[in-house]
């Protein structure tokens, strides 16, 4: 109903992290504030394990390796003004109208960026970060979750002076695969966003989920659904745009496409959409073909550029 938060400014094991854990925003203070369910002692007396506060549940732990908070502010003044920043986009409850900002950014502005940040081919890296920023109010961007499951981006930012979330792939790391933390990562920021009545931008450069031994150990499938889950259950208006890849079950996953009645579904002239990467259709349904070939890899690339063009 209301916005929640928690700043963590000292030692909050136990109790007090069980209570952070139910928050819209956990704020920890870098090299002084600590979270976990149990301390050093406890631990120590409970399974004889030896361990260090900040290295079980410093900032370090918490915000970068397990995400159970969202940022980590150098000091109790950062951890403050990234309070305010936070609330600045959010309505008092969550039927109050949005805090619409003035903005002297003219919402129908080009930038000429955009034409080369994003490179044609699949395979080059970029920052979707710049894409993000571009695209929205200048200088309005505010990235929940920065330093965990970097593959994906959680940002709230502003359009036109009207908050909004956008949720993204990130090219640089792991491709914008989606994994397990990315899924969590994700779907805790579409609840928030469908809480508070802010739209949600998807912007799709995604070349699947990740797959093996090491993904199902993780259990990705019911941590995926979860992310199905809120997509398929948010009331806020939802928009997607395809970047560049756009396949199989991850641009699902993204709001691709009319999957869960997208109020607008877009596509950029470098998008691709299909079932799965090109690379990897040819090789599950044309194998014996190419490989039956005098120059099986030769054979396997022309396939693969004709399916392209």
């Amino acid at each position: 109903w209301v916005p929640v938060i928690s700043v963590m400014m000292g030692a909050g094991f136990a109790g007090p992290t069980n209570y952070a854990g139910m928050s819209d925003l956990v704020v920890m203070v870098r090299g002084i504030a600590t979270m976990g369910l149990a301390g050093p002692a406890l631990v120590k007396a409970g399974v004889g394990e030896d361990v260090e506060q900040m290295a079980i549940g410093g900032a370090e732990a918490q915000v970068d390796r397990n995400g159970l908070a969202d940022l980590g502010a150098a000091n109790e003044d950062e951890a403050l003004q990234a309070v305010r920043r936070f609330l600045s986009y959010l309505p008092g409850n969550a039927r109050a109208a949005m805090p619409v900002a003035v903005s002297d950014d003219p919402s129908d502005r080009r930038d000429d960026a955009l034409l080369d940040l994003v490179p044609a081919n699949p395979r080059k890296a970029y920052d979707m970060r710049k894409v993000i920023a571009l695209i929205a109010d200048r200088a309005s961007t505010f990235e929940i979750k920065p330093t965990y499951a970097g593959n994906v981006l959680t940002i709230l930012a502003r359009l036109g002076g009207r908050p909004v979330g956008f949720v993204a792939n990130q090219p640089q790391k792991l491709g914008g695969m989606l994994d397990a933390n990315a899924c969590d990562k994700m779907a805790h920021f579409i609840a928030l966003c469908d809480a508070y009545g802010l739209p949600l931008v998807s912007l799709i450069d995604i070349p699947g989920f990740s797959i093996g031994s090491s993904a199902e150990r993780t259990v990705l499938g019911r941590r995926s659904a979860k992310l199905i889950h809120e997509w398929g259950n948010a009331t806020v208006p939802r928009i997607s745009i395809v970047l560049r890849k756009g396949y199989g079950l991850g641009y699902f996953a993204m709001a691709g496409g009319r999957a869960f009645a997208a109020d607008a579904s877009l596509a950029w002239p470098t998008a691709q959409i299909c079932a799965m990467s090109v690379e990897g259709s040819v090789d599950v349904a044309f194998r014996k073909e190419y490989e039956a070939a005098p120059d099986p890899q030769a054979r396997r690339q022309q396939m693969i550029d004709e399916i392209r063009g």
